[in-house]
């Protein structure tokens, strides 16, 4: 047996623990936790300044962008940014590997045990099969062109066959998908979760309820869209398929758009991704919001076409001033396991395995500049 202890035990299901004691085996597996570290005879105990807690759940990623860094202006928008991805992601295939290798690595070592990954080809089958992360593939459909459904749809599924990792179909986002297309995800959908990118610019709205602006003005069968008068997000969610669904962004969701999804839709997690939305839009969500809501929250990296790193941490570090460390820690750890039905991950509870996270330089009880993350399971 091994007894961690900290200045703060973060379990992302009860209260902070205080000088208590993490009991585990060998594995990491969680044998017990103790409130007062007194318990245990002070020569066993192994003492790590800050915090620890489980492991992180990455529940947005691009994984096949990695060679992109720093290749694309930041505070454009997205309908430049957009633009501009499609006209430069293509490259090397050694290339690519290599970047995704390097990322895969990278999130491993900063605490990250599970990632929600989006998937355009089969670039990174390869990387998530011999990686020591759990991966789920969200196998990404788009094309708003209806006479491109069958097409688009037949595609996706052979990318799905061709993955060794759990995986499901997917829309990539309510203004990028045809009718037709997302009837054919939703019939095809048998449960498997799902993740689509919501609310991310403002120009999403005023696509819906006017059907103008500049994201409408770039899509190439633009005149196929017929506007709703109702925002993107209560335009989408009666599409969807009836299966657990992760908004992702949602950096332009109102609290009207909120209580409508919250009291009409079951099994809805909501997940942000700050730094990339302040790569993008410059612009962050209204976290007050979420949190009175009692929205499931979870916490995305996005791709490093849109970040310079991959790491849950530092995306808590850009939030915390809106929202308290305890919870940044249930949305970093406990809401992903739980959209990824992940039982043994997500929280300090026994017999769980959910990976362990010493977390320093923290004062006060929150996150610094200088707070770094060493994974120690």
């Amino acid at each position: 047996m091994r007894y961690l202890t900290s200045d703060i035990i973060l379990t992302a299901y009860s209260s902070p623990i205080s000088d208590g004691v993490l009991v585990i085996n060998d594995e990491g597996k969680i044998m017990d936790i103790l409130d007062d570290k007194r318990q245990i005879e002070s020569h066993k105990l192994e003492y790590y300044k800050g915090a620890i807690c489980p492991g992180f759940i990455n529940t947005h990623c691009h994984l096949e962008l990695s060679h992109l860094r720093g290749e694309l202006a930041q505070k454009t928008g997205l309908p430049h940014f957009i633009n501009s991805i499609g006209q430069i992601r293509k490259a090397d295939r050694q290339v690519k590997l290599q970047a995704m290798k390097i990322a895969d690595k990278q999130m491993y070592e900063r605490g990250i045990v599970a990632v929600a990954d989006i998937c355009n080809t089969a670039d990174t089958f390869q990387v998530k099969e011999r990686s020591l992360m759990f991966y789920y593939s969200f196998i990404e459909l788009f094309a708003s062109n209806p006479s491109r459904a069958d097409e688009v749809f037949e595609r996706g599924l052979q990318l799905s066959k061709q993955c060794n990792t759990p995986n499901s179909l997917t829309p990539h986002a309510n203004y990028s998908v045809s009718l037709p297309l997302l009837e054919k995800i939703k019939k095809h959908n048998k449960g498997e979760k799902i993740s689509i990118h919501s609310q991310e610019t403002n120009t999403e709205d005023e696509m819906f309820l006017n059907g103008t602006g500049d994201l409408l003005s770039q899509l190439i069968a633009k005149d196929f869209f017929k506007y709703t008068g109702k925002t993107a997000l209560q335009s989408t969610l009666p599409l969807l398929p009836h299966a657990p669904t992760l908004l992702v962004h949602n950096t332009f969701t109102s609290k009207q758009d909120l209580h409508e999804a919250l009291s009409n839709y079951n099994n809805l997690f909501w997940c942000t991704c700050p730094k990339a939305n302040l790569y993008i839009e410059n612009q962050l969500p209204n976290y007050q919001q979420f949190i009175d809501s009692k929205a499931k929250m979870t916490i995305g990296t996005d791709s490093l076409a849109s970040n310079d790193t991959l790491c849950i941490l530092e995306e808590m570090k850009t939030i915390q001033p809106f929202v308290p460390l305890e919870l940044l820690i249930e949305w970093a750890c406990k809401n992903g396991a739980e959209f990824l039905d992940l039982a043994a991950l997500g929280t300090f509870q026994k017999g769980k395995t959910p990976g362990i996270n010493h977390i320093n330089h923290i004062v006060n009880g929150k996150l610094t500049q200088d707070s770094q993350v060493v994974k120690l399971f």
